[in-house]
């Protein structure tokens, strides 16, 4: 491991309809920042520039992007075999990137000195003289917390991103004995510094492929009215809400109009470099959660790898 990344900075995803996938982003609880005749880059409350792109093209994942600390750190990525050399990164809040691959040809954007915007004003949780109940309108989209990737090489992946991104494994899941590995959760190292259960997972699956992104919200309650206001707009429904038992996770997922999970997410659990580390029996299925079944095509779920666009 050269260096550690400390977080998930946005996803790069594909479509040949900017405005569908836009009307999709903004029911799901993000604004534009900007766009052209290629890209749509969307933004949450939080004070990242962007946290959502998508390119004009076939439907499918093109990259997910970590963030570094410093120009060290990017410095120390772009000697690694295969790595590009450091260029700046067109797009808003500017800053510079890294482009490399990972052992399922996915390719990996590693950048650092973005310019952060001014956080939009939180919800105030006191009712104003005047005011009422909130029970309508898109979810409070924060940050981007993490995504699910499948990999027909489950142990050489794992073991690439451990080393390389310089992530530390939380939970492990298998399917009867413990040589039938299904996936496993890792977050990154921030030593004593609090972080989310994890910043992918990695699972089996028969072809690479975008299991799901998840983004964080202001609140539990943006789940709910959040899922109420998707629904009522016609999006596509997949599973939730429920509660991962790992993480302490609120969930709601959504399919965009390209076949792209989406997820809805809030947790109440934080672990540190010294957090232990658990390998989990569990149920096909992915069954290790409260609520109802996961469907069939939430198991099933998987967003090509495409090329994207230089």
């Amino acid at each position: 491991m050269l260096t550690a990344i400390t977080g998930m900075a946005y996803v790069r995803l594909s479509a040949p309809d900017l405005d569908r996938m836009e009307a999709f982003l903004k029911d799901f609880g993000m604004l534009r920042v900007q766009r052209d005749e290629k890209r749509l880059y969307m933004r949450g409350v939080g004070p990242s520039p962007f946290l959502h792109v998508t390119e004009l093209g076939e439907p499918g994942l093109v990259a997910l992007a970590y963030e570094v600390a410093d120009a060290a750190s990017l410095a120390a990525f772009a000697q690694l075999p295969g790595a590009s050399a450091i260029e700046p990164l067109d797009a808003p809040g500017g800053g510079q990137r890294v482009r490399l691959q990972d052992p399922n040809g996915l390719t990996l954007e590693i950048v650092a000195g973005r310019a952060p915007v001014e956080a939009l004003p939180a919800r105030s949780k006191v009712r104003a003289p005047d005011g009422e109940s909130r029970s309508g309108g898109p979810a409070r989209v924060n940050r981007i917390s993490h995504t699910a990737y499948k990999t027909p090489n489950l142990a050489a992946t794992i073991d690439w991103y451990r080393h390389t991104l310089g992530l530390l494994p939380t939970d492990e899941l298998y399917v009867e004995t413990p040589d039938n590995l299904l996936g496993q959760f890792l977050r990154v190292n921030r030593g004593e510094e609090l972080v989310d259960h994890h910043v992918i997972f990695l699972l089996k699956g028969p072809a690479p492929g975008l299991h799901h992104v998840s983004y964080d919200v202001e609140g539990v309650d943006d789940i709910f009215f959040g899922g109420d206001h998707l629904a009522h707009q016609g999006h596509d429904h997949v599973r939730g809400v429920g509660r991962h038992a790992l993480g302490s996770q609120i969930f709601d997922y959504w399919m965009s109009p390209f076949g792209q999970m989406h997820e809805l997410w809030n947790s109440s659990e934080r672990m540190n470099a010294h957090s232990h580390f658990n390998r989990i029996r569990i149920g096909e299925g992915m069954a290790h959660d409260s609520g109802e079944k996961p469907p069939e095509r939430f198991v099933k779920q998987a967003t090509p790898v495409v090329r994207g666009i230089d």
